[in-house]
């Protein structure tokens, strides 16, 4: 057998090693260099991977022989004009419209036009990706990077040897004579010599890079940039030239770009039902709201969005309403929203998973959990007892549950999977809330929570502002206590954060906690508690216009102050007494109860 030398020509275009083609079609790199030296030929099985991570056919990768063909194989000629890299990901949506970006697009391209460095940051699955791939795309950057663009996926763990190399290779591409030898020498051709040190060998492809594209006018971006002395090789660009970074880690983007970093945030509400439509047309039709709420679920994240699109409309193709219905019930369902997968090609697969790996919610913030050191893991999961976004916490409410050091929260804030709220306040993305609830299994997060929350309201009872900003949060503890049966701390809080529910008219919520709150008071025995349980009980009947239960309440909260002679609670009784039965129109009952009032303030 010759050697394939088709084969090995579409592997060194690309800069991939044979160990690294051997990994994405999962056999042994011995194997790949077997079938470049012509000892031996791939399986069809081997052969079918091999076709589809290539994009070539059997013919082009030298599996079958053209008839005729005597002569030896000559690879393409070079281009002469422009370098466009085969490896840029294609459009998403398959090419659809983009929604809700179009300003921060417009923006990338002004910069990038007029040569300035852009790092783009935010959540994993938020989007970053999709918006550099249209950046590429977008007709002014194309004519005005004439010369070329160059992508590079890193990852958490990138071979920047090979992204260098892969680059290399493609600078030979532009048929120039001089660049070309100097590249062949720094790409590790040194005619006998032992191959330099990996430092070595970084900084000479590196300034090889630069002279060969010298004033050339180049776009060049380094996608998924998880540390920045990672970047720093790939900035080789000359004075005609532009770089393009994204990122997960808000920290690199602005040490990278500075004036030009970008924080992508994810859509809001209506963009996002857009896109949920331009996916799943059907679907969101059979069930507006339905698809509202979702979108509402995920915080709008694009990922999770374009994933739930694709499945809602693989669901709604049969025509059959049972199955939109089942299929919107499914999604809101968190673990099944961040279980919900689809493959990816060899060019679209992201950088941080592995070949093979499923895109999902679950695998993309996996790979940012797995890289934080255990205490901040742990952390991240006790942060998920708070209501997620768009409720805020404060530092103090997140040391007080997590009962770590503040450090704790700036890794986690630097691993851009904790969001500042402002001064001494911080956010969990609905999605990120989910991901590390599901991993949440002991309780102690949500008793500290509870605990925090009982003596914040013995503390700040009076102060509404404060309770205002805190109420999500107050709220999320008292479920907890209840459903956990912290009776005690449960009533406790009820009645303390009681009057600002009232205040505020949130009577129907007031309703529950004090229903909640008395049944287990009259359970326990505890009188201390039902009276000012049932006071605010007569309270919100009142306000709400239901009289009649109101004088119930009252009327018990009354017997129950003079069985224990409580002046103070007996004078708010009668005065509630009053006010209902004025209310009502009843005034004879109203002078009575005033009456009474009298002489017990006497």
């Amino acid at each position: 057998m010759k050697p394939n030398q088709r084969l090995r020509h579409e592997r060194e275009l690309r800069g991939w090693s044979q160990s690294r083609v051997a990994q994405e079609i999962g056999t042994l790199e011995r194997n790949v260099s077997r079938w470049e030296r012509g000892v031996s030929s791939p399986y069809p099985h081997y052969r079918e991977k091999l076709c589809a991570l290539f994009g070539k056919s059997a013919s082009d990768l030298g599996f079958i022989e053209d008839e005729g063909e005597d002569e030896p194989f000559t690879p393409s000629p070079p281009l002469s004009a422009s370098l466009y890299d085969p490896l840029i990901p294609p459009l998403p949506n398959e090419g659809r419209n983009l929604v809700g970006r179009q300003d921060v697009l417009q923006r990338l391209v002004e910069q990038v036009c007029v040569g300035k460095n852009v790092a783009l940051s935010g959540l994993p699955g938020v989007g970053k990706t999709a918006l550099a791939i249209e950046v590429v795309h977008h007709p002014r950057v194309l004519e005005t990077f004439r010369d070329g663009i160059l992508w590079a996926g890193l990852g958490p763990h990138p071979n920047l040897l090979e992204q260098l190399s892969r680059w290399l290779q493609y600078t030979r591409m532009l048929h120039y004579p001089h660049e070309e030898t100097k590249a062949v020498q720094a790409d590790g051709e040194y005619q006998g010599k032992a191959e330099p040190s990996n430092d070595i060998a970084l900084v000479t492809r590196a300034v090889a890079l630069r002279e060969a594209i010298g004033t050339r006018r180049m776009l060049l971006v380094v996608d998924d940039a998880w540390d920045r002395e990672a970047v720093l090789p790939f900035k080789v660009g000359g004075p005609n030239c532009a770089l393009l970074v994204t990122t997960r880690f808000p920290g690199i983007a602005v040490s990278l770009a500075s004036d030009s970093a970008h924080m992508l945030h994810e859509l809001p509400i209506h963009d996002g039902l857009a896109l949920l439509t331009q996916l799943a047309p059907t679907a969101v039709a059979h069930d507006r709201r339905a698809a509202k709420v979702l979108v509402q679920a995920v915080g709008g994240l694009p990922l999770a969005l374009t994933l739930m699109g694709k499945y809602l409309q693989t669901q709604a193709h049969s025509n059959q309403p049972r199955r939109v219905r089942a299929a919107l019930k499914r999604l809101h369902d968190a673990p099944q929203r961040l279980h919900l997968s689809e493959a990816q090609s060899p060019v679209e697969r992201s950088p941080s998973l592995e070949a093979g790996t499923p895109i999902s919610l679950q695998s993309v913030i996996e790979v940012s959990d797995q890289q934080l050191e255990e205490p901040a893991r742990a952390v991240l999961r006790m942060l998920s007892v708070f209501p997620p976004k768009p409720n805020s916490f404060s530092e103090e409410a997140a040391l007080a549950v997590a009962q770590a050091p503040v450090e704790v929260l700036d890794q986690l804030s630097d691993a851009g999977l904790l969001e500042s709220s402002g001064a001494g306040r911080y956010t969990l993305h609905q999605t990120i809330a989910d991901y590390a609830s599901t991993s949440l299994t002991e309780t102690l997060a949500s008793e500290r929570l509870v605990a925090y929350v009982v003596a914040y309201l013995d503390k700040h009872a009076g102060d509404y502002e404060l309770l205002e900003r805190e109420g999500s949060n107050i709220l999320a503890g008292l479920k907890y206590a209840f459903e956990a049966g912290q009776h005690p701390r449960f009533m406790q809080g009820v009645v303390a954060f009681a009057p600002f529910l009232l205040a505020r008219g949130l009577y129907e919520q007031a309703k529950l906690h004090l229903q909640r709150a008395y049944h287990l008071a009259i359970w326990s025995g505890d009188t201390l508690t039902v009276l000012p349980v049932l006071l605010h009980l007569g309270h919100v009947a009142s306000k709400q216009e239901e009289y009649n239960q109101a004088e119930v309440h009252l009327r018990e909260a009354l017997l129950l102050a003079r069985e224990r002679s409580e002046d103070h609670f007996i004078r708010e009784a009668l005065t509630y007494l009053t006010q209902v039965a004025r209310a009502r129109g009843d005034t004879a009952q109203a002078e009575v109860y005033s009456k009474q009032l009298n002489e017990t303030g006497s």
